[in-house]
């Protein structure tokens, strides 16, 4: 980011975006991954909300201007599109972030 805005947008995002993909990781490759699976399905979109927001009318998390933080954020929604391909917190503003890349 270039601006004091921006720069906070990606230093929060960068974190919230890592503990998401640490929550996925934990629940797929856990050996009682089908037990996990229900609960996981649950929260998810209640975290992809917080992550539309988030995003808001924005091309890009941070603004206007692409950024390592989408890089980040594109991978883990992406494997999430993949693991619930029918979720409908994925269409909307998070569905066309994704059909930018």
């Amino acid at each position: 980011g270039e601006t004091e805005e921006e720069i906070l947008r990606v230093d929060v995002l960068e974190n919230q975006i890592m503990d998401f993909r640490m929550s996925l990781v934990m629940v797929c490759y856990n050996p009682d991954f089908e037990k996990l699976k229900p609960a996981y399905l649950e929260q998810l979109p209640g975290k992809l909300r917080e992550l539309s927001r988030f995003l808001g009318s924005r091309p890009w998390f941070a603004g206007e201007k692409l950024t390592f933080v989408d890089f980040v954020a594109y991978d883990v929604l992406d494997q999430h599109r993949m693991f619930v391909p029918e979720c409908p917190e994925l269409r909307g503003n998070l569905g066309r972030f994704l059909q930018r890349f």
